[in-house]
């Protein structure tokens, strides 16, 4: 199923925010919610819901830690979002 967020009443999209943020850290994450660290959020947090459900997901199956950067998390971060400039 495809939610095309921008199609919800604002309290929609507040409530589907809230229920993403208890998903953090599991299969069920949908890509609303913020799941990093400060050193990686000028890179993902202009990146699309799916890119960063890949992310999410990529990172929790390897247990590549959400909140401290690693060279790990970047090669990731790379592979999803294509021409991403950090660090």
């Amino acid at each position: 199923m495809i939610i095309h967020t921008a199609s919800l009443t604002l309290n929609a999209h507040s409530e589907v925010h809230k229920l993403d943020r208890t998903l953090v850290g599991t299969p069920d994450y949908m890509g609303l919610a913020y799941f990093w660290g400060h050193d990686y959020k000028h890179s993902l947090r202009d990146a699309t819901a799916a890119q960063r459900r890949k992310i999410h997901n990529i990172w929790h199956d390897k247990g590549i830690d959400f909140i401290n950067q690693s060279e790990e998390g970047w090669n990731v971060i790379e592979k999803i979002i294509p021409n991403i400039k950090h660090r």
